[in-house]
């Protein structure tokens, strides 16, 4: 379960995935359900309490696998990845509440890991460690995400589409600027990754770079439409 080099490969839409694909789908709309009622205090902080603990232990227990079996890397293992600052802003936000941090983190903390569920740039499969931590991991941050809208936000407005933008763009120049200096593919920003996913028909070079902006915008203002929507329902759940 922990080996780094004896696992079960993993397969693309196999049963294995094909059944994580089906627990986000329940958990998600029982989610979008439950946040949408009006939650004891009580209920807030075992909601809390939960999204906390599987985010740290997703990031915690990674580092601390990758070091006891001898394969850590700068490379690969520095917690810069996307779904990194998502957990990390994620766990941020479900303490301390900032409208501009959380701009960001909705818009980057929706698609992508949904389209790292769908598509895993991932080698390790059922029952490795890796495999748990990584569906568990992208599991929560999209449910953080709604979450966090329905418990601190009344409106969501269209500018916040061009503040995330901004904010995803700002920080990836420092990370283009580690990918240099280590050879490593933070955010994916050096190209896609080996394994196919959702970024593998997007070419290479300045062309890649040029559409992963254009998606990115699409996809944020996609993220836009559904916020409104969850809001919306949210608000018709309360006045029922």
């Amino acid at each position: 379960m922990f080996s780094p080099t004896d696992f079960n490969s993993f397969t693309l839409f196999s049963f294995s995935h094909l059944a994580m694909l089906l627990l986000f789908g329940l958990v998600f709309f029982v989610s979008v359900w439950l946040f949408s009622k009006n939650l004891s205090q009580k209920n807030h902080r075992m909601i809390v309490l939960s999204l906390t603990a599987i985010l740290l232990l997703s990031e915690l227990t990674y580092q601390v696998w990758s070091l006891s079996v001898g394969i850590w890397d700068a490379r690969y293992f520095i917690p810069i990845q996307l779904c990194s600052f998502s957990t990390f802003f994620g766990m941020y936000l479900l303490y301390r509440r900032s409208t501009y941090i959380f701009y960001f983190f909705f818009y980057v903390a929706f698609f992508p890991p949904v389209f790292a569920l769908l598509t895993p740039d991932l080698t390790y499969g059922f029952p490795h460690y890796f495999y748990w931590k990584f569906f568990l991991q992208h599991i929560a941050i999209p449910i953080t995400a709604v979450y966090l809208l329905y418990r601190d936000h009344t409106v969501l407005p269209i500018r916040s589409i061009f503040i995330a933008f901004a904010a995803l763009n700002a920080v990836a120049i420092p990370i283009g600027i580690v990918n240099s200096v280590l050879g490593a593919n933070y955010f994916f920003l050096a190209g896609p990754p080996v394994s196919d996913t959702a970024l593998s028909m997007f070419g290479e070079g300045w062309l890649y770079i040029l559409q992963l902006e254009v998606v990115a915008l699409v996809f944020f203002f996609l993220t836009y439409l559904i916020g409104k929507a969850l809001l919306k329902k949210k608000k018709t759940s309360i006045e029922k």
